[in-house]
């Protein structure tokens, strides 16, 4: 069984820090971001992963050849241009088309999804599609299930739903590809197959609560302190190399106290850290609280709800 990791986009809403950093690679609770979707992966037992990239792709390819070659066999699509979902799986049709189907994930959510049940729900359907109730005034298209069957984007009969960025597609998607580079999986694929009646689309509800859109520092910020939370009660395992202490998590080369934060690799705390998220290599000689700091930052002074970088001036963190 074979799995694919979107992990080509720019990251914009995470700037300043993806300048240097690709997104797939910001740490969420001290291991980065593409790494949680291949642990997720392994834990279902598929060994073979296909990695589109783009922005920034060399410490992506690096990070995961080093630390999951031994576990998985490893593809990797480089996209000159950002191909969209549809373009990136059908940029990979070599690998793909031969398996009876495959899953698909959005490298930018972090999520432990169901891949069993999407197994069985996708049947004679082209495709079995994650979906949640949407979080209170968030913004989102509704896909609309009814009976287990997707009846609709924007429109249709059932729940409406939110889209939760997994999948697991039957290889005969490749039939019903556009003659197109660049196109989106949905809009160009899904929904016009739907609209005809030519294929149908079935759908999993799953309400795990570790779900997050790493969309925006404060999502970042949120998801981390949720995920801290899990692993502080023992419902979550800590990544490799970082440990539980007290409220916090803490790389295990890490020193100083800390209130309810994430702390990485080689960083040091001389003052007070509250609710904040500290990533490898930094010095903390002030006072953080409900900040983010990216890695090899020196912080002196007193800081509250902000994004902290090396080469930029401090990013206020808004609701």
């Amino acid at each position: 069984m074979k799995g694919m990791i979107l992990a080509a986009g720019f990251g914009t809403r995470l700037r300043p820090v993806t300048y240097t950093l690709p997104k797939p690679m910001v740490p969420l609770c001290n291991r980065p971001l593409v790494a949680w979707a291949v642990e997720s992966f392994l834990a279902a037992d598929v060994r073979e992963l296909v990695i589109n990239l783009h922005h920034l792709p060399e410490p992506i390819e690096r990070y995961l050849r080093a630390q999951y070659t031994a576990q998985a066999e490893l593809h990797f699509s480089f996209e000159e241009q950002i191909l969209g979902t549809g373009g990136a799986i059908r940029r990979v049709r070599s690998l793909l088309e031969h398996d009876e189907a495959f899953f698909l994930v959005n490298g930018d959510t972090v999520q432990f999804p169901r891949w069993s049940a999407l197994r069985e729900a996708l049947g004679d359907n082209l495709a079995a599609l994650t979906l949640r109730h949407p979080p209170t005034h968030d913004r989102f298209t509704p896909v609309y299930l009814d009976g287990g069957q997707v009846t609709g984007f924007g429109s249709g009969r059932g729940d409406a739903l939110m889209f939760a960025g997994s999948h697991f597609i039957h290889s005969r998607i490749f039939r019903h590809l556009p003659e197109e580079e660049e196109f989106g999986i949905v809009d160009r694929v899904y929904q016009p197959l739907l609209a005809a009646g030519t294929e149908t689309l079935g759908g999993v509800i799953d309400e795990e609560p570790l779900w997050f859109d790493i969309g925006t520092p404060q999502r970042y910020l949120s998801a981390s302190q949720a995920m801290l939370e899990a692993m502080v009660r023992g419902e979550l395992t800590p990544p490799d190399g970082s440990h539980v202490e007290g409220d916090s998590l803490v790389h295990h080369s890490a020193r100083g106290a800390s209130s309810r934060s994430i702390l990485g690799e080689r960083t040091v705390l001389h003052g007070e850290v509250r609710d904040s998220i500290v990533w490898d290599d930094c010095t903390i000689d002030g006072t953080l609280d409900r900040c983010i700091v990216a890695h090899g930052v020196h912080v002196e002074g007193n800081h509250r709800d902000e994004l902290i970088t090396r080469d930029a001036p401090p990013v206020a963190l808004r609701a």
